[in-house]
C-alpha cells in the first residue's frame, strides 16, 4: 500500500511539473517584448476569455452539444466495431466474408467521407454523428479482430476439452481474453472521436466547440480559439483516464504496466 502511494504521488507531482514547465514557457513567450498578444494571447487572456464564455452561457451550450456528438458518435462506432471485430476475429468465414472491406475501406480517411456524406444526408446533425462514428469504427474494429486472433490456443483448447462449443468459447473464453485489445480500441476511437469532431461540426454546426474555433478563427479571437483548445484537452483527458481506470478494474489479473 504505501508502495502504490508512493508511484502515484510521484506520478501526481511529475504530471503537475511537466504542465507546469509548459504553462511556464508559455507565459515566458507572451511577456516577450516583441510578442503580439494577438497572436499569442497571455494566459490571463485566455483564463478572462473562459469566464467571458460561461457567464454568457456559450460555453457550456457548445460544451454540451460537442460531448453529446462525442458519446452518440462514439457508442455507435465502437459498438458496431465490437460485434464486427469479435465476429471477423473469430469466426473464419465471416472474415473470409468482411474482412477485405474493412481493410479496403480502412486506409481511408474520415474526412474523406465529408463531401458524400452531406450529399447523401444533408447538413444535419445525423452527418456529424456518423463521421464520428465511422472515425471510432475504423479504428477500433482493427484492435477487437487483433484481441480475438490473439486469444491464447491453450485457452480455447482446455475449454474444448472439457465439452464446451465453439460459442461457448467465444463468449466465455475469448472475448473476454481479448479485453485488453479491445480497452485499447475503445482509447484509440475517443482520440479519433475527439480529433474528427472539430471537422463533424464544420458541417454547418450552429453550436460546438468546434463551432467556437471556427468563430474564433473567424473574428480574430485567439484568445478564445486557445482557452478551446485547453478545454478539449482536458475533456479528452478526463476521458481516456476513465477508461484507464476501467481497464485497470477489468484487468486486476493481468500483470502489465498502468
Amino acid at each position: 500500500m504505501n508502495s502504490l502511494k508512493r508511484i502515484l504521488s510521484g506520478r501526481l507531482v511529475l504530471g503537475a511539473l511537466s504542465i507546469a514547465l509548459v504553462l511556464g514557457a508559455y507565459q515566458f513567450a507572451t511577456v516577450q517584448p516583441d510578442n503580439n498578444p494577438a497572436l499569442l494571447p497571455p494566459i490571463p487572456d485566455i483564463i478572462a476569455s473562459f469566464f467571458t464564455n460561461v457567464e454568457a452561457g456559450s460555453l457550456q451550450q457548445a460544451l454540451w452539444a460537442s460531448l453529446y456528438r462525442i458519446f452518440l458518435g462514439f457508442f455507435i462506432g465502437t459498438s458496431c466495431a465490437l460485434i464486427i471485430g469479435c465476429l471477423v476475429g473469430w469466426y473464419k468465414t465471416i472474415e473470409f466474408l468482411i474482412d477485405p472491406l474493412i481493410e479496403a475501406i480502412r486506409p481511408i480517411p474520415p474526412l474523406a467521407y465529408i463531401p458524400i456524406i452531406i450529399i447523401w444526408f444533408g447538413i444535419e446533425e445525423f452527418s456529424r454523428v456518423l463521421l464520428i462514428s465511422i472515425a471510432c469504427f475504423m479504428v477500433c474494429v482493427v484492435n477487437v479482430i487483433a484481441g480475438m486472433k490473439n486469444v491464447p490456443q491453450v485457452y480455447v483448447d482446455a475449454a474444448s476439452t472439457m465439452g464446451a462449443s465453439r460459442f461457448q468459447v467465444f463468449r466465455t473464453i475469448a472475448v473476454p481474453a481479448a479485453t485488453p485489445f479491445i480497452i485499447t480500441g475503445y482509447r484509440i476511437a475517443l482520440a479519433a472521436a475527439w480529433t474528427t469532431l472539430v471537422a463533424a461540426e464544420l458541417i454547418a454546426a450552429p453550436s460546438g466547440l468546434g463551432f467556437m474555433l471556427q468563430e474564433g478563427r473567424r473574428y480574430f479571437l485567439t484568445d478564445q480559439v486557445m482557452m478551446i483548445i485547453v478545454i478539449i484537452g482536458a475533456c479528452a483527458f478526463i476521458m481516456d483516464r476513465t477508461f484507464r481506470a476501467i481497464q485497470k478494474r477489468l484487468m486486476v489479473w493481468s500483470e502489465a504496466r498502468d
